[in-house]
């Protein structure tokens, strides 16, 4: 390897209008570009991710650019298990990595749904390379600050949905951890960005989910991605990341 005062929020995407955000209503609107949707595939076991962590959260607030950084499980051993790490993105990093007939390692980052292997030397694309977004749609996600964030989700417009699905993340930024073991032993580690609960894939054009949130979590620091991805050749389609401070 290389190595509750509740809250409602609503997010459409209209197709021809451009990225905005309204915060009365918690409204997002985007058009016929998308942002770029990042995906990087890390543990804190590690001793190789923590570059690739500190440039996830470099890109946190370049616009043009949202990041998911799923922790895998496979570096978990008796001296350090890694708080973030789901088996559940192992294996989300499994599929990609069969699909794509490439080889599964960490650090591993994705660029709209494909194998990004031009970092870390490449940068990436933000607001001044905008991408085409294949499909009009409105999203409307609404959501109770508790233990849930419930998600209502509707695909309108032109376009075949048959193999376009939904996917949806709860994320969290500011997280740091001080290690005690494992290849990192002795070193602070800070994520931005982090999954903190993913569900997908969800049928088009309509779907309901709910996101747990974790103890603790703290929900200033907290946001709501959702993309739909083309699940024949992984292409993405549309990406939105909407903050919960938004969202009052």
């Amino acid at each position: 390897m290389f190595a509750n005062r509740s809250r409602r929020f609503i997010l459409c995407l209209a197709a021809l209008a451009p990225l905005a955000v309204h915060a009365g209503t918690c409204e997002v609107q985007g058009g016929a570009t998308r942002t770029h949707l990042v995906e990087l595939y890390t543990s804190e076991g590690c001793n190789s991710c923590p570059p690739a962590e500190q440039w996830m959260s470099s890109i946190r607030d370049k616009e043009g650019l949202v990041g998911l950084e799923f922790h895998v499980d496979y570096w978990d051993s008796p001296a350090w298990h890694d708080p973030y790490a789901k088996q559940a993105w192992a294996r989300r990093q499994e599929v990609k990595a069969k699909q794509a007939k490439a080889q599964v390692y960490t650090p591993q980052i994705w660029l709209d749904g494909k194998l990004w292997k031009s970092w870390p030397k490449g940068e990436a694309p933000g607001a001044e390379q905008p991408a085409v977004a294949q499909m009009p749609l409105t999203l409307r996600i609404s959501a109770e600050t508790g233990d849930k964030v419930k998600v209502r989700l509707q695909a309108t417009g032109s376009g075949n949905p048959e193999h376009k699905r939904f996917y949806v993340a709860l994320t969290e930024n500011r997280l740091a951890q001080e290690i005690r073991g494992g290849e990192n032993k002795g070193r602070r580690l800070e994520h931005d960005q982090v999954v903190r609960d993913f569900i997908g894939p969800l049928r088009l054009p309509e779907a309901q989910a709910e996101l747990k949130v974790p103890t603790g979590m703290a929900l200033p620091n907290a946001a709501v991605v959702a993309f739909v991805q083309d699940e024949d050749g992984g292409e993405m389609v549309q990406v939105l990341r909407l903050p919960l401070t938004e969202c009052k």
